[in-house]
């Protein structure tokens, strides 16, 4: 009997330690931008994470101007993808009330999870970055076994803790 009780609490353990949650870094928050950040046009490549993030960042009380209507408006204001990261579109957007323009980009894995994603804010004032996220999913044991299930969150709780960073270096009056 006593040497079930080790064997389970060393398995616990193992257990413990080979399981790791999710990871988030981000720009150092004296980097911030020199005006407040009401309006975030989303970047039109981002995808079903982007959207996500743009939702949480809206429950966060920011005006997000999703990737469709970005992509609406780039067309009127006559630039396309690669130009609109320049100081030249940024400061088209900024004409239009924009202060910011996120782009995030996020890789899947073997269970149609967010394994990492980025995000990146220029603001349209100084064309500089004022926000940045680098994500990591958690991990546990085996893949696919229950433990890694349990450890790994899902599209909405990803996209809920980039918001979240993400709102630490955007500066809001």
């Amino acid at each position: 009997m006593k040497y079930l009780k080790i064997i389970t609490l060393i398995f616990s353990a193992l257990i413990i330690v080979g399981c790791a949650s999710s990871k988030v870094s981000q720009l150092p928050i004296a980097s911030v931008a020199s005006h407040s950040v009401r309006a975030i046009a989303m970047a039109p490549e981002g995808g079903l994470l982007a959207e996500a993030v743009g939702i949480e960042l809206s429950n966060l009380g920011y005006t997000i101007i999703d990737s469709s209507s970005t992509s609406k408006l780039m067309i009127r204001l006559n630039i396309d993808e690669i130009e609109i990261a320049t100081p030249q579109g940024l400061e088209k957007l900024k004409s239009k009330g924009i202060d910011a323009y996120l782009t995030i980009k996020g890789v899947g894995n073997y269970d149609n999870q967010i394994e990492s994603a980025s995000a990146r804010a220029s603001s349209t004032h100084t064309g500089r970055i004022i926000a940045g996220v680098n994500w990591q999913n958690g991990w546990g044991c085996a893949q696919g076994s229950p433990c890694d299930r349990v450890m790994r969150k899902g599209l909405v709780e990803a996209a809920q803790e980039i918001a979240s960073s993400l709102a630490v270096s955007l500066p809001r009056n």
